[in-house]
């Protein structure tokens, strides 16, 4: 026995760290470099008071977990594999801790393991120690842990009561840790139910204001519970649980096979664990199962102990071959998620080092997963500054002639392309539909670009520098099949300067050119807008009432 412990520990270890050495190839999410934006600045004393603080912080305000982010900022920057190694190495700490749990709770070294393994391979909890975002849910899960082991360990009230406050400080899924505890005297405990008062004060005090702040509200953290929203988060986390739809509701069945109360709390703390997820319908993702995979640890335990370990070892076996099996693609899909991210990051980096003055930003597209407030961060971080703003690259604001840039992303190469605007930068006299387009030169009606195009609404309008020499205003535009056939013909009207330059009707599909004479005239800016009728309202569900597809127009 005294052997096969340490060999089996070292077993785990290796198997770890052959799954999840890729992570280092990884890179943060857009929530990390949001967290760094403003961390960066935080004195010590915003930690320490926030810790001590009892008010709950509707801007989710981890003190525990964003210290630690903070120190490891002001040390690494932005080398991520000190970050994914702190996590992992919690990751490890947390296996420890279970492996003394399960050992309170009376389980042999086999069934101990039985229920290690599920905990520290399940592939649905990758992320949480692959991404440094998910931090927050491995250290909550460290104190929690380590709040249930003191407890069953009969050590003083306060030292799991401190570390329940430590957890839920390091995240709020810790909130339902009372009720658990108070699973446990009921089916294993000596009923020390006085000794719980304090633990449930704490979890009713933020609770409570936890309901006030953010019970009905929109956005991702907006506490809602009703009975099509609490479906569709216990499904989503019931398909995730056993690798297949629906599969998790069979745990329910475990309690009738296996007469053993540490099933039952096992399957309690799991519930109660996960069950503030259940009220948070718009963030749902597969590693917030990470604590409450401890609680189901126990219940597994529990069962694997009523067979002999050859009974136990071949499911296991293929528990984890199917996991390894599904987190293939899963690690592909979050190397190729961080290769995004890398490469968006420091395409806003080499802007800053280009044009350190800029402070209006036009966000044309961005990576998956990466989120606006990833951009807004992102962009805090690289120039170094609170001020200023960013706007979706569909809603232009009226930023005169101060300077701004676009940044357009694209995917399929993933890189991000940027163009900048002086203040001293004069209009362009032709635009093309690119990645490059001065959108600030689109003033109203225009849709976001589709490949070398972009639709206008049936009335738009547009600023343009007008040369000196210019002999002819020229405009490319893109007529598709499925206009012609619904409308059958379309006439484009175009004013200059308020003045119509002419009618053009449209009655074939293709790339066609329009081109219009002009008189001489001094250089100087020009107004251009275009009229279209009538509006094309696409029959395959589109909701936008449409124009013209423009490809290109300006002075010859």
């Amino acid at each position: 026995m005294r052997f096969r412990t340490p060999g089996a520990w070292l077993i785990l270890l290796w198997l770890l760290w052959v799954v999840n050495k890729g992570a280092y190839k990884g890179y943060f999410a857009g929530d990390d470099l949001d967290s760094f934006a403003w961390m960066r600045w935080a004195p010590t004393e915003t930690f320490v008071t926030g810790f001590f603080s009892p008010a709950f912080y509707a801007t989710n305000f981890r003190p525990v977990t964003h210290a630690l982010l903070s120190g490891l900022y002001q040390w690494a920057g932005f080398e991520f594999r000190w970050y994914v190694l702190v996590t992992q190495l919690l990751h490890v700490v947390n296996l420890v801790l279970l492996w003394g749990l399960l050992g309170r709770l009376g389980f042999a070294w086999a069934p101990r393991l039985c229920g290690l393994c599920v905990f520290a391979f399940h592939v649905a909890c990758l992320e949480a120690y692959w991404k440094p975002m998910f931090l927050y849910d491995v250290l909550c899960a460290t104190f929690c842990i380590a709040s249930l082991w003191t407890w069953v360990a009969g050590r003083p009230w306060w030292q799991p009561l401190l570390l329940f406050w430590c957890a839920y400080k390091s995240k709020e899924l810790a909130i339902g840790l009372p009720v658990v505890l108070l699973a446990y005297e009921h089916w294993l405990g000596e009923r020390r139910y006085k000794q719980l008062a304090p633990f449930f004060a704490v979890s009713f005090l933020f609770g409570v204001q936890a309901l006030m702040a953010q019970g009905g509200r929109e956005g991702d953290y907006g506490l809602r519970l009703t009975p099509a929203s609490f479906a569709q988060a216990v499904d989503f986390y019931a398909s995730q649980i056993l690798l297949l739809p629906h599969a998790g509701f069979a745990l329910l069945a475990i309690p009738l096979f296996f007469r053993d109360k540490r099933v039952n709390w096992g399957l309690a703390a799991f519930v109660l664990f996960l069950a503030p997820m259940f009220i948070v319908p718009n963030r749902t993702l597969p590693a917030y199962l990470y604590l409450p995979l401890a609680g189901l640890a126990v219940s597994l335990a529990a069962a694997a102990e009523r067979f002999s370990w050859r009974w136990v070892a071949p499911p296991l076996a293929v528990w984890l071959a199917v996991n390894y099996v599904q987190l293939r693609p899963v690690r592909s899909t979050l190397l190729f998620q961080a290769d995004e991210n890398r490469a968006y990051f420091a395409g806003i980096q080499d802007l800053a080092r280009r044009e350190p003055g800029l402070r209006t930003f036009l966000i044309d597209g961005y990576p998956s997963h990466f989120h606006w407030w990833g951009v807004t961060g992102s962009l805090r971080l690289a120039f170094v500054t609170d001020e200023l703003q960013a706007f979706p690259a569909e809603a232009l604001p009226a930023a005169g002639e101060a300077p701004l840039a676009l940044l357009s992303w694209d995917r399929p190469t993933q890189r991000l392309y940027s163009v900048a605007r002086t203040a001293d930068e004069p209009d362009l006299s032709w635009i093309e539909m690119t990645r490059f387009t001065p959108l600030w030169q689109l003033e109203s009606g225009w849709h976001a670009r589709d490949g070398a195009f972009r639709w206008t609404h049936p009335n738009a309008t547009a600023r343009l520098h007008r040369p000196a020499a210019a002999t002819a205003f020229e405009m490319n535009l893109n007529i598709g099949p499925d206009y012609i056939r619904e409308i059958g013909t379309v006439t484009l009207e175009t004013r200059l300067n308020g003045e119509t330059l002419g009618r053009h009707t449209f009655t074939r599909q293709g790339w066609q050119t329009v081109r219009y004479s002009l008189a001489a005239a001094p250089a100087g800016p020009a107004k251009v807008e275009f009229v279209v009728t009538p509006p094309f309202r696409p029959s395959n569900g589109d909701p936008r009432r449409l124009g013209i597809p423009m490809g290109a127009f300006g002075f010859r």
